[in-house]
């Protein structure tokens, strides 16, 4: 059986590929790709910008990952990891290779569970406070968040990989969170 990928994957994890308008879904399947299942009362936009930002990082298209950041916080990244001597590049590739395991050449991912993260453990100003203390952002970024934002979420999430000549998918991240934010132009990740 596989190891669990660490809960606390880098700032990176927690970032998005181009995310969706707005809907209201149960449950969902892509066409191709990971499924999807998520609670009835989670909105089909999260969903599917969680599932877009897999499939880059199952694809290794830095890209799509990209295209999904929250603007502000893209920027703020950015300058991060080069203060940091590394690049998003560089960033997106160790991030990518979280999921490989020893002795197996590929992995795929298959499902993804999201729900909204318990409301009686939601810290949104826990959150942007630690990320400021890292020196991710400036301290105001949080307050800005809020108020350019329409609306926040923190979401939960698992997910599936199937390993070559596995046959069963196994998890590779429980219980992980995300927060999503959502704009006049779409949903996003960050960290």
């Amino acid at each position: 059986m596989k190891r669990l990928i660490a809960a606390g994957c880098c700032a990176a994890l927690l970032l998005s590929a181009g995310c969706a308008e707005s809907s209201t879904a149960s449950s969902e399947t892509a066409a191709q790709g990971i499924t999807v299942q998520a609670d009835e009362d989670v909105d089909a936009a999260y969903t599917e910008c969680v599932r877009k930002y897999f499939e880059a990082v199952e694809k290794k298209d830095h890209e799509a990952y990209r295209s999904g950041m929250y603007p502000p916080y893209l920027e703020a990244y950015e300058a991060y990891l080069e203060k940091q001597g590394t690049t998003p590049d560089d960033a997106f590739a160790e991030l990518c290779s979280r999921f490989d395991e020893d002795g197996y050449e590929s992995w795929t991912l298959t499902e993804l569970d999201v729900s909204y993260y318990p409301e009686e453990k939601v810290d949104l100003d826990g959150f942007f406070k630690q990320y400021a203390s890292a020196g991710i952002f400036a301290e105001d970024f949080g307050e800005k968040c809020k108020k350019e934002t329409e609306e926040i979420r923190d979401l939960q999430f698992s997910l599936y990989a199937l390993y070559a000549g596995d046959e069963e998918p196994v998890p590779v991240v429980r219980g992980n969170e995300m927060i999503a934010v959502k704009t006049k132009d779409g949903v996003y990740l960050f960290g």
